[in-house]
């Protein structure tokens, strides 16, 4: 009688596993070497090298785990692995036994990147299935790690955003592995991004602008309105979760304004001779358009009021005349050191400048040819000069400006004359 019993405990206790394990079971994990596989991916030079390696590393091992409350009534486990195809329908690919009642198998052979699903059926101890859980859905990912190395804002082509100035949003990331986003169920790469304050906040991209062949650059556009001041981290995540390291290649910093400016540009000038009728009476003219010019002005001084700084001008002209009895060829060139005020207007799309300064003012290389291939010693003089002037710059494309400017310089050689001229100019810059 007390057997009976027993064999009728034993039969309830398998009945209750049975109903536990259908209703319990659940899917724990699925671990594979998504992390060797992108450490290798991340090694070669392309896509294809990495998903070589990619596949080579999740050759190595993949585990299936799943959750039994009945384990210690269970003596062992099938596990039924099915995958999707394009048409959304599963088909069984692989069908494998555990050697005891551990619940996690090594699936072999390793899956290959795709979506799947697996059910388990378990076994009592008599070695007869008693239930089978629900089918669970897994993917398997390509895994590349995400690599960024560079940061561009769109309107000044560097890695900050000054607030004071009139921005769009639009950044650009250049790295390694910088996939597009999911675009469905179906994806098995692509890398996420988003924006990150060291204090946790973070800022999504309103929309991918722009996209390389070769993943290695993208563009986004933020709202500016979510860009506040500090420093943010682009934080680039693939499909099996892998993030780039952080790097001083993926900062973004948005400052409040920009603590300076350097205008640097070059352009067309043509000197006018003012007063002295030395030049003209040698030259026959006092215009002399064979000239170029170049200025280097820098604004470390930015107020409310204006900014600023100093600079650097210097100018070239070409003089030659045919007279008759004698050709006269020479060299005028200007250089000059000056303090600069600006003060921009419009969003700072225009700004307008006035200068004064000293420098040296040159004849170079002047001499006399005659007939018979007779020629005059070539001599030269530096004289000080001073100047003083105003330009007005336009900003046509991003830190790209258009500049109008005039000077005027004048020097004086004792005893002999007194040169004055005016230099209009312009020319074309950028604003660092």
């Amino acid at each position: 009688m007390d057997f009976k019993r027993f064999l009728l405990g034993i039969m309830i206790l398998l009945l209750l596993g049975t109903s536990a394990f259908a209703k319990k079971q659940k899917k724990k994990a699925v671990k594979s070497s998504a992390a060797a596989a992108a450490e290798q991916a991340d090694s070669g030079e392309n896509s294809a090298e990495g998903e070589e390696a990619s596949a080579n590393a999740e050759d190595s091992w993949q585990l299936l785990e799943w959750e039994d409350e009945t384990q210690r009534l269970t003596l062992k486990y099938d596990v039924i692995i099915e995958q999707r195809d394009r048409r959304g329908n599963f088909n069984e690919i692989l069908r494998m036994t555990t050697k005891d009642n551990t619940p996690q198998i090594k699936i072999e052979p390793a899956l290959q990147p795709g979506n799947y699903r697996y059910s388990v059926i378990s076994y009592n101890l008599f070695g007869v299935a008693k239930a089978q859980s629900e089918w669970e859905d897994f993917a398997i990912y390509k895994a590349y790690k995400p690599r960024v190395n560079g940061v561009s804002v769109d309107v000044n082509l560097s890695s900050n955003i000054y607030l004071d100035y009139d921005n769009n949003g639009i950044i650009s990331f250049d790295g390694r592995n910088l996939f597009m986003p999911s675009e469905g169920i179906d994806d098995l790469s692509f890398t996420d991004y988003i924006l990150k304050t060291d204090k946790g906040r973070e800022v999504k991209p309103l929309e991918i602008l722009e996209h390389g062949d070769n993943d290695r650059k993208i563009k986004f556009q933020f709202s500016m309105d979510d860009l506040d001041v500090g420093k943010y981290q682009l934080i680039a995540t693939d499909a099996s979760g892998l993030t780039n390291d952080p790097d001083n290649g993926n900062i973004l910093t948005v400052r409040f304004k920009k603590w300076m400016d350097l205008n640097l540009s070059a352009g067309y000038v043509c000197p006018i001779v003012l007063f002295d009728d030395t030049i003209e009476q040698y030259f026959g003219k006092k215009v002399f358009p064979l000239s170029a010019t170049a200025r280097v002005t820098f604004f470390p001084f930015k107020r409310k009021w204006g900014n600023l700084g100093f600079g650097v001008s210097a100018a070239y002209s070409w003089m030659n005349a045919k007279m008759d009895g004698y050709n006269l060829k020479s060299n005028l060139g200007f250089g000059h050191v000056y303090l600069a005020y600006s003060h921009p207007f419009f969003n700072k799309r225009l700004s307008l400048e006035a200068h004064v300064g000293a420098g040296i003012t040159a004849m170079l290389g002047y001499q006399f040819e005659f007939d018979h291939n007779i020629k005059s010693d070539p001599q030269s003089s530096l004289n000080p000069s001073f100047m003083a002037g105003a330009a007005a710059q336009f900003f046509v494309y991003k830190r790209l400006y258009v500049e109008a400017n005039v000077d005027f310089v004048v020097f004086f050689i004792p005893g002999d004359m007194t040169f004055g001229a005016v230099l209009p100019s312009a020319g074309v810059g950028w604003q660092f």
